[in-house]
């Protein structure tokens, strides 16, 4: 006997049913006061974009050619709004920035039991900087007095590679870890050996959490797939990974506990457990030892992965063009000779080596996006809202790959920066390190790191592909940040 639904009860289905789908039409069809952009479906929104192509660069690219410089994608429950053009932006950052000064809750973060400061926001993100801020610069972040222990730490890395004497070798690992001693040495007091097997293990566990976040960005948007049995979207190893290296940060404030002494402060941690001390009475205070934890592993984690990946953009750019090389050390020579290592104040000398660095920001296109934005409030831009609790997305990529600021801009040419006269010029174009409220914290110290760790191993080194090879090809992959392919090299030590 078949059994028959009662006829009502089918009716009250079918009329959910339906009730649902016009729900998830209507929800996905954009405001026509929203910026433009492609159509979204029900259930997935613009998902479908990223399947004939994952790279978030060429989809972007795309739709801004159909779209114009701001368009608009349903994602999972977030309308994104993606503005491209230096004005824009520019208008964007400097104008609104109150209403763009948070992070989004994207799924992703859910992992991080505390933000730190670059995912904190409102009046705990503010404070936080204010004071992180202050007291990394007492420590020297960023200043001309902090230049002998990052030439002291170059010195260092340059004889680990001279050590292989001029044998192919790959170096990303001992990049982290010499860039990472120069924040770490203010933030903890002390650097690390590039043979610690402990510290080369928590290096490890964060480039391997980089590289997994290329895989996590649909479950940011629909945090249902990270249900899915299995791990496909790298979810659940990012969260180990993340749990396993705060076990370093943990560490490390132990340390400091055992030996803190209040009238012998010494670095960024002495400091923050000093107020901790200060505020212990205080119900609300953001002074923790929890937050210090994680403020250590968000100096870790960005005054690590930026500079040291655009070294490894620099060497690969350098490989496939060794006349810029050339001309680089023949103006060390002129300056600075070879009997001490390149400083800031030979900069303002060295217009050429100051342009290459300019060009490997802009070509290496490191933060391709920035970090997103979550609007607090709706506000109107350029005559389109920007509803509240939208995700915007500022396009650097688009002012660092743009042909009309900067010809042929797909090579690699740092005498775009250079005038008739030798002058360094248009360097001002090159927004790497976004604007605005966000700026990056540690900009200051990467420019310095940057012109000291380039000018120091070309005037060191010949960069050179492996004996009977072509150089690298230019390639790269994105994940939280653009990253170059891995490569290896030669580095033949120069007559001194």
């Amino acid at each position: 006997m078949v059994y028959l639904p009662d006829v009502s009860v089918l009716g009250v289905l079918i009329a959910i049913s339906a009730c649902l789908f016009a729900w998830l039409w209507i929800r996905s069809r954009r405001p026509k006061d929203f910026p433009p952009g492609p159509t979204p479906l029900p259930f997935i929104g613009n998902l479908n974009q990223f399947s004939g192509d994952p790279n978030i660069l060429n989809v972007f690219r795309k739709l801004r050619i159909q779209y114009g410089n701001m368009f608009t994608m349903s994602l999972g429950s977030f309308w994104v709004i993606v503005v491209n053009g230096a004005d824009n932006i520019k208008d964007l950052l400097l104008s609104k920035g109150d209403f763009v000064s948070d992070r989004p809750p994207l799924f992703i973060n859910t992992l991080i039991d505390n933000p730190g400061v670059s995912l904190a926001n409102g009046s705990s993100w503010k404070q936080q900087r204010i004071f992180a801020l202050s007291k990394l610069r007492d420590f020297g972040f960023g200043k001309r007095s902090y230049e002998p222990k990052i030439v002291e730490e170059i010195e260092i890395f340059l004889k680990y590679i001279e050590d292989f004497n001029g044998k192919p070798f790959e170096f990303f690992e001992t990049v982290n870890i010499s860039v990472s001693n120069n924040i770490m040495s203010i933030v903890v007091g002390h650097r690390f050996d590039y043979n610690d097997p402990r510290f080369k293990y928590f290096i490890g566990l964060q480039q391997e959490t980089f590289k997994d976040a290329a895989f996590s960005g649909p479950v940011n948007f629909i945090p249902l797939l990270a249900k899915i049995p299995g791990d496909a979207f790298r979810v659940k190893q990012i969260a180990k990974n993340v749990g396993k290296n705060v076990q370093l940060f943990k560490d490390e404030v132990q340390e400091h506990k055992a030996t803190y002494d209040e009238n012998d402060i010494r670095d960024f941690s002495d400091a923050f457990l000093k107020e901790i001390a200060l505020h212990k009475h205080e119900k609300d205070t953001i002074f923790t030892e929890n937050q210090l934890v994680w403020l250590i592993g968000d100096f870790f984690a960005t005054g690590t992965e930026t500079v040291s990946t655009a070294i490894k953009w620099a060497v690969m750019f350098l490989l496939n063009n060794f006349n810029v090389q050339c001309k680089m050390r023949k103006e060390i020579e002129q300056v600075v000779g070879n009997s001490r290592l390149p400083q800031l104040s030979d900069k303002t000398d060295m217009p050429y080596c100051d342009a290459v660095v300019y060009e490997v920001l802009r070509l290496g296109n490191i933060v391709p996006f920035g970090s997103p934005y979550y609007a607090k409030d709706d506000f109107s831009f350029k005559g389109y809202r920007f509803p509240k609790n939208s995700i915007i997305m500022a396009s650097l990529d688009s002012i660092l790959i743009n042909e009309d600021d900067f010809q042929n801009c797909n090579e690699f040419l740092p005498e775009r920066f250079i005038d008739a006269e030798g002058r360094l010029v248009g360097v001002e174009k090159v927004m790497a390190f976004s604007l605005g409220q966000r700026r990056c914290l540690g900009e200051s110290l990467a420019r310095m790191e940057l012109f000291l760790y380039l000018t120091g191993l070309v005037q060191r080194f010949d960069l050179l592909p492996p004996v009977g090879e072509n150089p690298p090809v230019i390639e790269g992959l994105v994940g939280i940040l653009h990253s170059p392919v891995p490569y290896t090299f030669r580095a033949v030590a120069r007559n001194m």
